[in-house]
């Protein structure tokens, strides 16, 4: 493998590359991952070949498609996920299916023997464990991502506006956690392709809003729970243990007695909660679940502040965020918001999700500003091929 390049693709199970053209073989399958007791949609699911470095991850509504080279047709996939008990199958068991439905199980919490609301000093010691690891577990140098970011907007249950992005992010410093306006400074990303669904408005629909993706990397990002001189301000609740492929995951239940802009990195909250999920091992963050209320969203993002915008209402934003491990390091799998507020007589729903595709280590290509708002010509030939599919680096 050329370890210079680096060009990892992964998508929280493993390593992949994006569909293009290609001249090997492949053969395909798509399908849906729920919960088999309630029959929700899983995201962020891990899907990947045994004994290899390739995987695909479920999208926000737990779909997911592989594209894979027929000699792949007999080897196990298996399907795993935080809390749940893995699932395997032979690739070829799922091709030849419109769409197949796996459901995973759910493993019960081992709870502890006591739970104690406002444990700050038991979870304050815990929490600055991993931050004090972050150096040493997240890529500690300048780095790219290329992923795939997809934006959707509703009203009234009606689609009203949609955007598909690759997207590139650099990052000058690596994740060390400095204070926010230094971290802003030294993260910046650009589309690089783009495809718009229908927008009812040019100048709306080239907002890119990728600035709270951003911001739901937890371990990058600074004003979050993770931010441990603001203990004073939370709850913590353990709520005891689960597994991950094996290793032992501590779930850490938190709520923010006065959120603030520093305690969550948004403007005017209202209330922000949510849980952390610790794997032991190594003491690092592999998922985060957090909600944020508040009176307002802006259209540009929520770390931004909203100027002579009509009154919204019922604010709420749901994030998830995932981290892998691939070789020595740990990165941001993906993350997804789900938002929805009150416009007058209007329901508004938005779904962001970003998937990390490609991690470079080694000279990483340097990105200037953030992009606000694109004008990105749609490639059609790019996009009529393009699709999650698992390649080995040669």
């Amino acid at each position: 493998m050329n370890t210079r390049f680096l060009l990892y693709f992964l998508l929280l199970a493993g390593l992949f590359s994006t569909a293009r053209a290609q001249e090997v073989e492949k053969i395909r399958a798509k399908g849906r991952v729920l919960d088999e007791q309630t029959n929700e949609p899983m995201a962020f699911v891990n899907i990947g070949l045994v004994g290899t470095m390739l995987g695909v991850a479920s999208n926000t509504d737990g779909y997911f498609e592989l594209a894979v080279p027929t000699r792949y047709a007999n080897h196990a996939t298996r399907f795993s996920a935080v809390g749940y008990a893995s699932r395997e199958m032979p690739f070829h068991e799922l091709q030849g299916n419109e769409e197949i439905v796996i459901r995973l199980k759910p493993v019960a919490y081992t709870l502890a023997n006591v739970q104690v609301v406002g444990a700050v000093d038991v979870t304050r010691r815990l929490l600055e464990k991993v931050v004090g690891n972050i150096p040493r577990n997240y890529i500690p140098r300048p780095y790219n991502y290329e992923g795939y970011f997809e934006r959707v907007i509703s009203v009234n249950g009606e689609e009203k506006e949609k955007k598909e992005a690759i997207v590139l992010l650099h990052d000058k410093r690596g994740y060390e956690r400095v204070d926010a306006a230094q971290a802003f400074a030294d993260l910046n990303y650009t589309f690089t392709r783009v495809r718009r669904g229908k927008s009812p408005d040019p100048v709306a629909g080239g907002m890119t809003c990728f600035d709270d993706i951003v911001t739901a990397d937890v371990v990058r990002h600074v004003h979050n729970v993770l931010d441990t001189k603001n203990y004073r301000d939370y709850r913590f609740r353990d709520k005891g243990k689960t597994l991950h492929d094996g290793d032992t995951v501590q779930v850490i239940a938190f709520e923010c007695t006065r959120p603030t802009l520093s305690t969550t990195g948004s403007y005017s909250p209202l209330a922000y909660s949510g849980e952390i999920y610790i794997k032991m091992k190594d003491l690092t963050v592999i998922k985060y679940v957090a909600t944020i209320t508040s009176p307002h969203l802006n259209v540009m993002g929520r770390n931004l502040v909203p100027v002579n915008e009509p009154r919204q209402e019922k604010c709420t934003m749901t994030m998830t965020t995932n981290y892998k491990k691939v070789s020595s390091y740990y990165f941001l799998g993906g993350a997804s918001i789900d938002y929805s507020y009150n416009s007058g007589n209007d329901r508004v729903r938005g779904r962001l999700q970003y998937h990390t595709t490609g991690v470079r280590l080694d000279n990483p290509r340097p990105v200037d500003g953030r992009l606000y708002h694109e004008q990105v010509e749609t490639d059609y030939s790019f996009w009529d091929h393009y699709t999650l599919s698992l390649e080995e680096e040669q």
